[in-house]
């Protein structure tokens, strides 16, 4: 019921070309106290004042709390996270592929330099 809310508030936000529900309620894992987890990209470099105002009115929505992720600025990680979740809106499919094999790279190449890192810090904590 919240997907189809959301689906149908993002479509009339023309500001914001994606957007996408991610954790656990995008995985129906979701508690009563659960959060809502929200990335969304805009068109243009969005103000403080815009992405508070979006923020705002998905609370008032969804009536619970939402962590507003902003793709447009966010770390690799967390977006990578975001991408693989529920899609509410894709207003621009070659922005999202573009995004999705940008961030796919970098998230993949984050895990590889941690596996290194772990590798290395066991072998020379043994030595």
């Amino acid at each position: 019921m919240a997907t189809e809310a959301l689906e149908d508030f993002f479509k009339n936000k023309e500001e914001v070309l994606l957007a996408f529900l991610f954790g656990s309620q995008s995985k129906n894992l979701a508690r009563p106290t659960s959060d809502y987890d929200i990335a969304v990209w805009f068109k243009d470099n969005p103000s403080t004042d815009i992405i508070n105002k979006l923020w705002e009115e998905v609370t008032t929505l969804l009536g619970k709390e939402v962590d507003l992720v902003v793709l447009n600025k966010a770390r690799p990680t967390v977006a990578w996270q975001a991408l693989r979740g529920k899609k509410l809106l894709i207003r621009d499919f070659k922005l999202y592929l573009k995004l999705f094999l940008n961030i796919s790279r970098e998230a993949e190449d984050l895990q590889d330099f941690t596996n290194g890192l772990w590798y290395w810090k066991k072998r020379l904590g043994k030595a």
